[in-house]
Order: structure tokens, then sequence, then C-alpha cells
């Protein structure tokens, strides 16, 4: 298993340990514009190590997958933050915004009104 394999499975909440397997978000190199290798987190073309890009793009996922672990574990506030975390860094991570919605942290949209230079007295 890659290092991207790990983060491209999340776990699912209530589905007795199942794991959801997600596309993976394109790394590609800034350099070259060549998607990187998802097994050595370099650019196949230059070989530039990627790793801190993949860390990232992947970063939503790597807290969605903490905030799992932070719930397990009875440290509910820790998951929170952690899966807002999560929604901010990857809008469109669905099992995310749903557990977020799940535990009141969030409405539909994903996330807290935020008000406008204008709104303030």
């Amino acid at each position: 298993m890659s290092a991207v394999d790990a983060v491209d499975a999340v776990s699912v909440p209530g589905a007795g340990g199942a794991v959801a397997a997600l596309e993976a978000p394109p790394v590609p190199c800034p350099l070259c514009r060549v998607p990187a290798d998802p097994v050595t987190l370099r650019c196949p073309s230059c070989r530039e190590d990627l790793s801190v890009l993949f860390r990232l793009r992947y970063a939503g996922r790597i807290d969605y997958n903490r905030a799992l672990e932070a719930l397990a574990a009875g440290e509910g506030p820790l998951a929170l933050g952690l899966l807002h975390r999560a929604v901010a860094a990857e809008p469109g991570l669905r099992p995310a915004r749903d557990l977020l919605e799940s535990l009141g942290g969030a409405g539909p949209e994903g996330g807290e009104p935020v008000g406008r230079e204008g709104d303030t007295p």
C-alpha cells in the first residue's frame, strides 16, 4: 500500500470499520506539470521529491482520519476541530462534511457564517 492509498481509503463511521475509497486528487509537478507518481511521491519526469505537495494536497483526508481516531478515543472537541480543518482544506470531502454535520458542527453548507467588513458596527 502506498502512502497515497493510506489516505485515499477513509474509514466510514458506523459501518463496522468499512473503508470508503476516494478518488485520488492530482498532484502535478510544479516544474513539469506531469502528475506525480503516487508510490514514490516523485515527479516521473524530473525526479523532484513532491512529498510535501502530497501532504498539502491530502491534508483534509489526513485530518478526517485523525478526527475518526479522536472520536474513537472520546476526544469530541479535538475531532470537531479536525473535521473543520478537513472541510476547509478539501470542501468536497463528503465523508468529513457528513460527519461534521451529524455531530452538529456545521450545516449542510459546511461552514459558519462569515461576516463581511460592512457588517461590523
